[in-house]
């Protein structure tokens, strides 16, 4: 029995030591590109709100121009 006990507590310490082994690998190749990724999505989205704000004041715009007399040539 004291073999078996042995052999079961060789197992846990080695998974327990691999598992920390991969947690320092882990923590110390760390997040590479994570930020430029992050960063190319919130310019990306913000192009695409801003380009939906520019259509929604453009037409607005040009909507009240057309509204002014002689606005559109002599």
């Amino acid at each position: 029995m004291s073999t078996l006990n042995a052999a079961a507590i060789r197992v846990a310490l080695a998974v327990h030591d691999r598992g920390q082994r991969l947690a320092t690998d882990l923590r110390d190749r760390g997040d590479r590109g994570s930020g430029v990724v992050e960063t190319i999505i919130l310019v990306a989205g913000f192009a695409g709100l801003a380009f939906a704000v520019y259509l929604a004041v453009s037409s607005k715009v040009h909507g009240w121009i057309d509204k002014i007399p002689g606005a559109s040539g002599p």
